[in-house]
């Protein structure tokens, strides 16, 4: 089952890398090294003037395991967690949206990527705001279904891409037969496959959240 990954940045060639036009965003970075305890890089790609699509990376010291124990108890364990349970990526939601708010034109996540000691994690932007939006359930997801896409905990899959599609049928069935065709991407789609690949392998393998298993694919980044 060929597997496409969509990345914004496939075309980030034709863009031009460049960050002086946003207001505060140093500050922005140097906040989320002190909440996250990680060392962050940003690129801006831009296409039309006032205007911006960043790259952000996380480096942290941390294991998959210890990053997600991490999102689920930020003050260091369940005792000292307030009760109301706050959203694992609260302090990375406000940063941003203190950053959109000292600029005052069309800015965007194209993709996030999160390298720890054991996995990349690489999410894709694959609609406007899309990994803003979906941030807090993916991590969610990621928790959920660790156990799963780890093998029990015994392979940790050292890439993690998020998410990935199922290549388009060539021969589609016509619109006349009542085959309704929707190609608008929907928050869902970053729940269907992820691409992984393992360390004990040689090709990519794409994991299915519904079934909660791994399955043979193959896994095109472009």
């Amino acid at each position: 089952m060929p597997i496409q990954n969509d990345d914004f940045l496939n075309n980030r060639k034709k863009v031009c890398n460049a960050s002086t036009h946003i207001v505060g965003l140093e500050k922005f970075r140097k906040r989320l090294e002190k909440d996250f305890y990680a060392n962050i890089n940003i690129s801006s790609y831009w296409q039309r003037e006032n205007d911006a699509h960043l790259s952000i990376e996380f480096s942290c010291n941390f294991s998959l395991s210890e990053a997600l124990y991490f999102l689920q108890y930020p003050n260091g364990s369940p005792e000292d967690t307030p009760k109301q349970n706050p959203k694992k990526t609260t302090l990375f939601h406000e940063a941003y949206s203190d950053l959109l708010e000292v600029n005052e034109f069309s800015m965007d996540i194209s993709e996030l990527s999160i390298v720890l000691t054991d996995t990349n994690i690489l999410i894709s932007r694959i609609y406007e705001q899309s990994i803003v939006h979906q941030l807090e359930e993916i991590a969610n997801e990621l928790d959920k279904h660790t156990i799963y896409y780890t093998k029990g905990l015994s392979d940790t899959p050292y890439e993690i891409f998020i998410p990935v599609f199922e290549q388009p049928d060539p021969n589609p069935l016509p619109q006349s037969l009542g085959v309704k065709v929707n190609n608008t991407p929907q928050p869902s789609d970053y729940f269907y496959y992820w691409g992984m690949y393992f360390g004990s392998a040689e090709k990519a393998a794409v994991y299915d959240l519904s079934t909660q298993k791994l399955i043979k694919g193959d896994v095109q980044i472009f």
